[in-house]
């Protein structure tokens, strides 16, 4: 606290003894002793309550911090989610409409394929038996 040496206490010795007296003197020490350690608990206690402060604060801080992050993480997770479902919304509407092209055309060949079966079957009752000519 102060920066006193082993002169200045004997000089201040020295000087109590002259002003006080020896009667006095181990009474007004006992005194002084008290209050000076009084006044070093004092400053002690202000300074666990200043650290303990300062320590609340910044644990305070990092918490704003931490809360930041979270803020930022969680928003960064619903654009990711509303990209997610853009994207599968417009992968769904892109296969069903292929689906839909895909059936059309297989509903057109079955037609195609149908209209060809009739052609042929009456090509053959049309037509004059070859069975025999190509058999002999």
């Amino acid at each position: 606290m102060f920066d006193v040496g082993f002169q200045e206490v004997v000089l201040i010795s020295v000087i109590a003894l002259l002003v006080i007296g020896p009667e006095r003197l181990p009474t007004v020490a006992r005194s002084v002793g008290r209050w000076v350690g009084k006044m070093q608990r004092f400053v002690a206690g202000v300074k666990r309550d200043l650290q303990s402060e300062l320590n609340t604060e910044e644990v305070r801080k990092l918490l704003d911090s931490q809360e930041d992050q979270i803020r930022e993480l969680k928003e960064m997770v619903n654009e990711t989610r509303s990209d997610f479902e853009k994207t599968a919304k417009a992968a769904s509407s892109d296969l069903s409409s292929g689906m839909d092209q895909a059936v059309e055309q297989v509903r057109d060949a079955a037609g195609a394929v149908k209209d060809n079966n009739d052609n042929i079957a009456a090509s053959v009752s049309n037509s004059p038996d070859n069975t025999k000519t190509g058999s002999a």
